[in-house]
């Protein structure tokens, strides 16, 4: 009787692994999001699923995982459980998205190039010209490189980024003669060269075949003057944010913080900020009860623990003391 009882919660068990397998699939996530519109506007992650990543294949994913902390930057290669709901409202997803492993977290270089560059050096030389200085945009999520030379404007596409390698194709550009075209001479003969990227920080320097760096970039703008804005969250701690998004605006000159927490209006002191901290005093706000006072909440958790940031590409990401992202936010105009 025994061994019959044991021999039914090994079948059992085995049954509820093969039914596990049977619903599980390999979901890649993409380092980047993408503004998107399901029921209203809202912020996607891009996902593939199989076993390799094939490029050009990413889709808007409407839905969250449970138990996964998207953390931008990086591409994840996750086990995940699918499960068909059943009387599911209008609005709702017929599909339970579970987290079953993290199978891989790479981070992912490409992330840090996307933006607006400003050229400083050209094959090691520093630009001390009055004229304009060459630009460089660059948009992953599109693949085009954009700018100018310095006298002429170029458009183009970016071929290929896989890691540290990439490849630029024809760029297009305008046919002005300037009066100063040593900067566009030298910059064109060096942006035909590059092979390799890696960038620090604000900066970003690509390489040709040897390694030598020919070009070397600086964001155009002091993230001091850049996170002069008004933000919006995107993400709280990993966590996407759709409906009663938190809103702040930053005035660095008089060092002053406001905006809502989802609910509640605040405002504050910056104690500290320079190109990379940035440190926020007590702030004092309303009181009010909202019917949903999660994303409230976290909020207000998360923007005591900010330390430091980065702003890429409209985005500004702020990281606590040990360096982890805990908000990330968006331009809104």
């Amino acid at each position: 009787m025994r061994n019959t009882f044991l021999l039914a919660i090994i079948i059992l068990a085995i049954s509820c692994s093969l039914t596990l397998q049977k619903n599980t699939f390999t979901y890649w996530i993409n380092s980047y999001t993408v503004d998107c519109t399901g029921l209203t506007p809202m912020n996607c992650m891009l996902i593939q699923k199989g076993e390799k990543i094939i490029e050009g294949q990413w889709q808007n994913f409407y839905s969250k995982i449970e138990g996964f902390t998207y953390e931008p930057g990086f591409i994840y290669k996750l086990e995940v459980k699918e499960e068909k709901l059943q009387n599911i409202p209008a609005d709702a997803s017929s599909i339970k998205y579970t987290l079953v492993k993290i199978l891989e977290k790479k981070e992912d270089s490409k992330y840090f190039l996307n933006g607006d560059w400003e050229v400083i050096k050209i094959n090691g030389a520093a630009i001390t010209s009055t004229v304009q200085k060459p630009q460089i945009a660059i948009d992953i999520a599109e693949m085009t490189i954009n700018g100018t030379d310095g006298c002429n404007n170029y458009s183009g596409t970016v071929l290929t980024i896989d890691g540290a390698f990439i490849e630029l194709g024809p760029l297009a550009a305008t046919r002005k003669m300037c009066p100063e075209m040593a900067i566009p001479d030298r910059f064109n003969q060096a942006i035909s060269k590059v092979k390799t990227f890696r960038t620090e920080k604000n900066k970003l320097f690509f390489m040709d075949t040897n390694g030598s760096v020919v070009l070397e970039c600086s964001k155009t703008a002091e993230p001091m003057v850049l996170i002069n804005d008004i933000w919006v969250v995107e993400f709280i701690r990993g966590e996407s944010v759709s409906a009663a998004a938190p809103q702040i605006e930053i005035h660095s000159e008089q060092m002053q913080i406001m905006g809502t927490d989802g609910c509640n209006n605040f405002k504050g002191k910056l104690t500290r900020l320079t190109n990379t901290e940035i440190e926020i005093g007590p702030l004092a706000g309303t009181r009010m009860m909202c019917p949903d006072m999660t994303n409230a909440d976290k909020f207000n958790a998360a923007i005591n623990d900010v330390k430091s940031y980065e702003i890429h590409n409209l985005k500004l990401i702020l990281f606590d003391a040990e360096g982890r992202r805990i908000l990330q936010l968006r331009k809104t105009d």
